[in-house]
Order: structure tokens, then sequence, then C-alpha cells
């Protein structure tokens, strides 16, 4: 069966407005040329680049009878109209993209995206993304080092599972493991050499209590509780996808989510940056988030089985880095992320081999504290073995190597400070290895 989309780092792609009538599908209306490569890709495709340090492209869009004004684009969920240019060219608009206008737009190594829609004549919606891959990814190596502690602070955490769904008969899949996956990391947190975080401290939502109200008030009013040297650690799975009546819009799915209105009844993963911008005050803020994402839901509202991109983990990741807080996805831009019951007895595989990584299998160096570095290693490591590389972790760069996360380091923290230093700076996202049979989230 299926299962979700978010383990904070794309397939979501060219989805229709609801009622929207057209000759030709989504996917044909749009295409991506670079010239300098000669590659060229259709609408929700992909393609692997030599470098990323070209700056020109085009996005070709057929004549449907729309208003040029209303063309909107974005490189790495930025708005680009700035960089972009459009011409009439024969049955085409083509965009044309000068990423040397302007600083900030440049690609970098690894995942990119570019999206592109407008709006007809009609008031509906046409749109499409494009996922940019080098040919050789960027490898990220940690360098553990001593730990450090920081002075008195508590710890908050919020975590959500969801496996059940309310509304299966309008086109969501039930998840195998989800629920499991948010209390197996609760035991974690609980424990002492997960830092012993207080149950008053700790909001817990799985499967019916993981509704749309309960999840808001977990975040815009139990976490206004945690102060500036405070941590609070954030934990997500479930289904994640973007909104069938308007594709631009990406959203976490909670228990009671109608897939015919998720404007109303899921969360929005716009309102993820305003929790971290307006909500949090923590200096040290740890997002895990396991949210896989089309292939959880049926054909009933994304047509049939066809691929599209998923962009909720870069989307994530951008929260992120505008907040200066550490997110943790699953699964990288264009993956899925893996469940099966051959990982503790039934569990998602990057969940599984963090938890173990914590309780002290990532001590690499065997001095009895697992830091940030010594954990993406193992877990990028594990993950990668465990799904033949089809679900891949990754670390951008900040990470903090020697943030003790757990084991020795961690419990001198709690008796002499009341604190860890926290997870800052640290985002990885998984990459799975297959153990007989798997479930996509």
């Amino acid at each position: 069966m299926p299962r979700k989309t978010l383990h904070l780092v794309f397939l979501i792609g060219a989805y229709f407005a609801a009622g929207f009538q057209s000759s030709a599908p989504p996917a044909s209306i749009f295409s991506m040329e670079i010239p300098e490569f000669g590659l060229r890709a259709k609408g929700d495709g992909s393609l692997v680049v030599p470098h990323p340090n070209f700056t020109h492209f085009e996005i070709h869009i057929q004549k449907t009878g729309f208003d040029y004004g209303s063309i909107r684009s974005k490189i790495n969920t930025e708005s680009a109209n700035i960089v972009m240019s459009t011409l009439s060219k024969g049955a085409e608009v083509v965009c044309s993209f000068d990423l040397n206008l302007r600083s900030g737009f440049q690609f970098g190594p690894g995942r990119n995206s570019v999206e592109i829609s407008f709006v007809d004549r009609r008031g509906k919606i046409y749109y499409s993304s494009f996922l940019l891959r080098g040919s050789s990814p960027a490898q990220f190596q940690a360098r553990p080092r001593a730990p450090r502690i920081e002075p008195p602070a508590d710890k908050y955490a919020v975590i959500i599972g969801v496996s059940q769904y309310a509304y299966r008969d309008r086109g969501l899949e039930n998840l195998a493991y989800a629920s499991r996956d948010a209390g197996l990391f609760r035991d974690f947190l609980v424990s002492p050499e997960g830092g012993g975080f207080k149950k008053e401290n700790i909001v817990y939502l799985i499967d019916g209590e993981a509704t749309s109200a309960n999840i808001r008030t977990a975040f815009y009013n139990f976490l206004t509780r945690p102060r500036e040297q405070d941590m609070a650690v954030i934990y997500f799975a479930g289904h994640g996808a973007p909104d069938p009546n308007d594709p631009r819009q990406l959203y976490l799915l909670t228990h009671d989510t109608d897939p015919t209105n998720m404007g109303g009844t899921a969360f929005l993963m716009a309102d993820f940056q305003d929790v971290f911008v307006r909500i949090l005050k923590p200096k040290r803020i740890v997002t895990f988030a396991d949210a896989c994402h089309s292939r959880g839901l049926s054909g009933m509202l994304y047509g049939g089985a066809e691929q599209k991109n998923n962009l909720i983990n870069q989307y994530l990741t951008r929260f992120a880095g505008e907040s200066e807080r550490a997110i943790i996805t699953a699964s990288d831009i264009s993956e899925s992320s893996m469940e099966s019951d051959s990982w503790g007895g039934g569990h998602d595989v990057f969940t599984y081999f963090l938890v173990e990584g914590l309780k002290g299998k990532a001590d690499l160096n065997g001095d009895g504290t697992v830091v940030a570095g010594e954990l993406f290693q193992y877990v990028q490591q594990q993950v990668q073995k465990a799904t033949a590389r089809q679900q891949n972790p990754a670390a951008v760069a900040g990470l903090s190597e020697n943030l003790p996360l757990s084991g020795v380091g961690l419990r001198k923290a709690v008796r002499s400070f009341g604190v860890l230093r926290g997870l800052g700076g640290l985002m990885f996202a998984n990459y799975p290895e297959i153990h007989g049979s798997f479930q996509i989230k």
C-alpha cells in the first residue's frame, strides 16, 4: 500500500484544477529546454544535467488562450518572474530565463526545481514542475567532533502520526505504520538516552486524534510555550499532497482531511513557515517529516498512475533555511518513503534507522555519545543499503556535526544543565533498499 510523503528536502507536478477541460493532457502543454546541453523535457519531467552552473533555459507553453501576465514561475521555490521574459513564437509562448539578471537564482549541486503556472481566461489553473539533478550528486561527509553543552533549558515536542484516514472513499489510502513510527519516536524522546522529555511537554497525536483542529492547536497554542533557550522537536508521519483544485498549494493531510476540500480540512505547507517565523521562539528546532505524497493517494483525484513531481520536501527545506531551523526529511524530492514489516516488525525505513542510530548504533567513534554528524552517516548508509538506493538521505551545508543527540553527552547535559545543545543546522532526507515486500508512503 502506498505511504506518505514528507520525511524539511521532488515529483509534485502538472495537476489540474477540478473541472478543467482541455484536449491536451497537462504535461504536454509545457516543456523545458536547456540549449547549452541540448536537453528538453515535457512537463512534470526531470533532466540530468552535467553541472549546475548554466544560467539560461527556456520553458515553452502551448497557446491555449491566456493572458501572458498570468504566467508565474519559481526556481527552487522562489518567485522567478524577475529573471524571466516572455515571447510569442508560433504556436507557443516561450519563457526565457537569464539567471545572471539577479543574484540568488543560481542552481546548486543536488536537486533543483522549476515551477511554472498560468491562469486561462476562464479562471482555470495550468501548472507544471521540472526537476533538475546533477549527473553525480554531491555526497556529504560528516566528521564528528567533541560535543558541546549549553545552559539549562526545557524540551518540547509535537509528534504526529496518521495511518488512518476518514475519507478513504474519496481517494485517500491508509498507511501501515505511520502511527507506530510516531510511537517509536515518542518512546525514544522520553527515555534517558533521548533526553528524558517530560510527558507534559509532549503533544502526541495519532490517527483519530490527529485532526486538522488538534494539529493547529498544537502548533499555534502549545508551541508558544518554549522559550528562546529551549528546544522544540516536531515529528510528522503521514500523507502530503497538492490541492486538486489548485496544484500550487501543498498540504499535510490530517485524519479528517477531505481531499475535495483540502483548503478547509488539511494543514497548508506554507503555514509551517508561519509557525517557524512567528510562533516558535527557540533557537534549537528540529523537524522530522515523513510525508510521502502522491503515491499514497489513489487515482481518483490525480489521474491514475501518472507520476507527478513531489516538491513538498523542497518547500520544507526552504522554510528551514529562511528561519535558520533544521528539518530532516525521509526522502529526496523525487522519491517516496518506504515502510515494511522487515524493519522492526513494521516501521518506515527512515524512522527505524533514525531511532536505532540514536539508541547508540550511530556512535561511530565509540565515545558513548551520538552526535549529529555520526547520526547522519549511519542513517544514510543504512537506508541506502536497506532500499537499494531507491530512497536517499542527504545533508545540506551547515550540518552541526558535533551536536550531542543521545548517549553519555546528552545524559551529562540533562544531569548538569537540563538539556543537550539541540539539533540546530541538521537536515537530511532518506534513500531506501528493499527487504522483502515494502510499501511506498
